[in-house]
């Protein structure tokens, strides 16, 4: 059963990116930038504003949202890109989880993110044992090494991984539903009437450069 529940899991993080990631280039929600918002109108002072308007960081972090996406609901290359979108899962955490006015869409994105995310790496603990060794030594032919035995440490992390797996799992399916549920009538707000982001917030609209 916890299985299924995980698999289940796993679908719903990989729909949560896949739609956010996509978003950024094929804009399908308004409360959501996309790259086509900030052609005429300067990205939000705050941290994602600075994100957007540096340009690569927030096309990687978008990209890595839709290739772990696609990973995680293909089912292909799951550890990895459990990994991999860690590195997305926790500055979307910090940013939504923490932000200075409480909004209950960032407060359970952010949350449920972070949430599914540690549950999937607890689920697939088996598959990091190795990387969990407190002490470790390099190979100088790496296709030729054997696996080295699971320290004390390791063997530590994954104990705990498999008592929090139920609790986590449980938690995680709930909010992964609701975050679902909620992309998806945003995206059907979008396609029923069409807005961009700066037709619900008060952007500066940017001024156009001239040369004497």
């Amino acid at each position: 059963m916890t299985g299924k529940v995980v698999d289940y899991v796993r679908v719903a993080l990989g729909l949560v990116y896949l739609i956010n990631g996509a978003n950024w280039f094929f804009k399908i929600i308004t409360p959501y930038p996309s790259m086509s918002d900030f052609v005429d109108y300067m990205p939000p002072p705050d941290i994602v504003g600075a994100l957007i308007e540096q340009g690569m960081m927030f096309h990687l972090a978008k990209a890595i949202e839709v290739v772990t996406g696609i990973m995680l609901l293909a089912n292909r290359g799951v550890p990895l890109a459990l990994v991999v979108a860690m590195t997305v899962t926790v500055p979307v955490f910090l940013v939504d989880a923490f932000r200075p006015e409480f909004r209950l869409r960032a407060f359970l994105m952010g949350n449920g993110s972070m949430l599914m995310n540690v549950t999937l790496l607890a689920a697939y603990a088996h598959y990091y044992k190795p990387m969990l060794s407190w002490r470790s030594a390099a190979a100088s032919d790496p296709a030729a090494a054997n696996v080295p035995p699971v320290d004390a440490v390791g063997k530590g992390a994954t104990r705990l991984a498999s008592a929090l797996l139920l609790p986590l799992t449980v938690v995680s399916a709930l909010l992964g539903s609701a975050m679902v549920i909620w992309l998806l009538v945003m995206v059907g707000q979008y396609i029923a009437e069409p807005k961009a982001i700066y037709e619900v917030r008060e952007l500066v609209p940017r001024v156009p450069v001239t040369t004497e």
